[in-house]
């Protein structure tokens, strides 16, 4: 899938129909949707600490947000 393994393949073997496989594409796709999860992780555990800690400041109690479907956004 990388270009310069088209080029060499393509040199190599220039008979040859290059092909792509869904295996390596799934697996592409799954580490981008991974990495962006990932990402996201962390903004959500960054923003709760530091809810708690301005809630530290002020005496008060942190209650994290609850969504609509009983979750919040550190459950995961």
């Amino acid at each position: 899938m990388a270009y310069t393994m088209v080029n060499i393949c393509s040199n190599v073997f220039p008979n040859a129909q290059q092909v792509t496989d869904r295996f390596h594409v799934q697996k592409l796709a799954n580490e981008s949707v991974q990495s962006i999860r990932i990402k996201y992780r962390w903004k959500a555990l960054e923003l709760e600490v530091k809810n708690y800690e301005q809630a530290k400041k002020s005496c008060t109690t942190y209650i994290p947000e609850v969504l609509e479907n009983g979750d919040n956004l550190n459950n995961y």
